[in-house]
Order: C-alpha cells, then structure tokens, then sequence
C-alpha cells in the first residue's frame, strides 16, 4: 500500500512552491493531481491513473510559525479588508476586533478595543485600562497607506501619536506580517524586503527548501462553553426561530451567536448561559449582527443608516429595522452592551 511506502517515495513536490497573486492555481491543482497518480504506480499500468488521491499538503506563511495555526486560522477566517478603505468597512473590521488583545509589531503590548463610535476608536492599555480615544480618520490613513505602498513603517513619523496601535491593527488585516525592528515595518502581500530601500527597489530572493521539521505539537484553546450553548438554544429542536428576523430554520443554519462579544465577556458572564447568546441564522442576520449594522434598542431591532438603502446590505437592514425581539427582556444588559460598543448608529 502506499502509506506504507517510505516518505521520500511518496513526496510529490521536489522543492517548495511559492504562492503569489500570480500563481495558476488550476494548473498546479493539475499538476499535483498528475504527480499523486504516479506515485506507486506500476510502469506497465495504463492510462492517467487516479488524479484526485488524497494528499497531504504542508504549508510555511511567512510570519507564522507551526504553533500559530489557531492565529492563522482565525486571519484566514476574517473577511479581508486590506483594499477596502471606506469609513464602513473600516469601523466594521474595528469592531470585529472588540476585546481581542491585539499585540503590538514589537509583541511587547497589547491593545484592547472598548468601543467604536462613529469617529473614535476606544483603546485600551496597561497604562490606561478604561481607555483612551484614538480617531478613525488616523487608521483610515494607515490603511490608504498600506493599500498604496504594501509596507508601513510602524513609527511616530509614519503614523501618528498612536503609532504602535495602528500598527496593531494593521498586523491584524489577512497576510499582514512584521518585518525588522527599531523601527518595524508591517507588510502586507507577497512582497520580500531584505533593506531599507522600500518600497520603490525590493530586492528578489530565491525560495530554496524548507528547512527543519514540518510538523510540532500545537494546543488550541478552545470554548469548552460552546457545545452547551448552542444546546441551551436549541433545547432539543431540529428547528427554530432566528432571533433577529424571526424565520424558522433547520439548525444547521443557526449560529449560537453572542450577543456580547465572547473576547468583552467576563468569566461571569461567558457562563450565563444562554442569557448571553442567541439563535441567528446564516442567511444575513449572525453577520449583519457581529459586524454591527443591525442591533436591538428596547427590544425592536435599529438599523444603521451608515449604508444605502438601495443597496443589497441595505434592503436587508430595511427589512429587519423595527422587528420585535422577543428575547430582549432576558438579555437586555448584553443587547445595551452590543447597542454600546459595536452598533454603527
């Protein structure tokens, strides 16, 4: 059998693959399905043989290392937002960062996000933990800036006062990573920077071998709560109603979804279960929800006004504005939280 076989005679691939923008996915799709087939394969067999076997791929993202597949999972997860430089999408990516411990390029502190309103971003520190307010406009600019250039040099000159937490941010947008030190820069895309001459001269370099091991133990913390959740929702049923436009679902299109950030809760209230979360489905609602266009204020759903209403994000806030919640009496200090910190009013 071929797992039996050693590992060298099993290898597909000869030297590492670089992936860029450029790269023809569907050709070395094709081509590393050609190479699995002939893997074991017998000289005299004919035919192509079986393109789609099952292979194991391993992968090196410059910035990460094995131990931060939960970090890299969870980046790969965020809607990108890198060439979306609008007031909208930016204060929404802010507010998908609520209570994250975001750290700096140094990695020597974190910043925590309070709040977002509609022209601060409410910052937390060690030296300041009720926070401080950073403006909007400031990460914005950072944001053009990366967008125009691909690397950001993470100083007071470059971006501000508050330098180190827009540069937090930034290595918080897919593919961002740290580059140097004193001062760093964050880069993102495909870019090799090797000196000082950025971003105009970047020097080219050869991707040879990967070097050491490819496989290390990694723990993933995760939320032991979250099978109980879901659970106290559901109580059982196959189906239910989604708490925000009221349709009844089967509930695999259902999310227990919080209502208070789970980064923001307390310990004391990641177990208040199921006070602190809801039903919300799939199909709008969950995300409309976490990234703040849609909340509840007195137990009747508040749209915000942020977006147009002619558009599809707007047609769908148009026809949840003013629902009741009937759940509202229940979880009213975790809906005036979401109302509070994360709500694009």
């Amino acid at each position: 059998m071929t797992r039996q076989l050693p590992l060298e005679k099993r290898r597909i691939v000869s030297e590492q693959i670089r992936l860029d923008s450029h790269t023809d996915i569907p050709i070395l799709r094709s081509e590393l399905g050609k190479a699995a087939a002939a893997v074991n394969r017998a000289p005299s067999a004919s035919g192509e043989g079986n393109r789609t076997r099952r292979i194991k791929l391993f992968a090196a993202v410059p910035g990460y290392a094995a131990s931060d597949q939960a970090t890299l999972a969870a980046a790969l997860a965020r809607p990108s937002l890198a060439l979306d430089v609008s007031p909208t999408a930016v204060s929404g990516f802010l507010r998908s960062l609520i209570g994250i411990a975001i750290p700096t390029a140094s990695g020597s502190r974190h910043n925590r996000i309070l709040a977002v309103d509609s022209r601060n971003v409410i910052v937390a520190t060690d030296r300041t933990p009720t926070g401080q307010p950073v403006p909007i406009s400031e990460v914005i600019a950072a944001m053009e800036l990366i967008k125009e250039q691909s690397v950001v040099e993470v100083s007071v000159d470059a971006l501000g006062y508050r330098s180190a937490f827009i540069g937090a941010v930034l290595l918080q947008l897919p593919g961002a990573r740290v580059v140097g030190a004193a001062p760093a820069r964050v880069v993102i895309g495909d870019l090799l920077l090797g000196d000082r001459n950025f971003p105009n001269e970047l020097p080219t370099a050869d991707v040879g071998p990967f070097q050491g091991p490819l496989d290390c133990p990694a723990t993933v913390r995760q939320r032991r709560e979250q099978q109980q959740l879901r659970a106290a929702l559901l109580r059982g049923r196959t189906e239910a109603e989604c708490t925000l436009c009221g349709e009844t679902y089967p509930a695999r299109f259902l999310w227990a979804s919080h209502i208070k950030k789970r980064a923001a809760a307390t310990d004391q209230e990641a177990r208040d279960i199921p006070r602190v979360a809801m039903l919300a489905c799939v199909f709008g609602c969950d995300a409309l929800f976490e990234d703040g266009y849609v909340s509840v204020e007195n137990g009747k759903i508040v749209g915000t006004t942020s977006v147009a209403g002619n558009t599809a994000i707007g047609s769908r806030i148009g026809q949840l504005r003013g629902r009741s919640v009937d759940r509202y009496a229940d979880a009213a200090v975790y809906f005036d939280w979401h109302r509070s910190h994360v709500f694009m009013s």
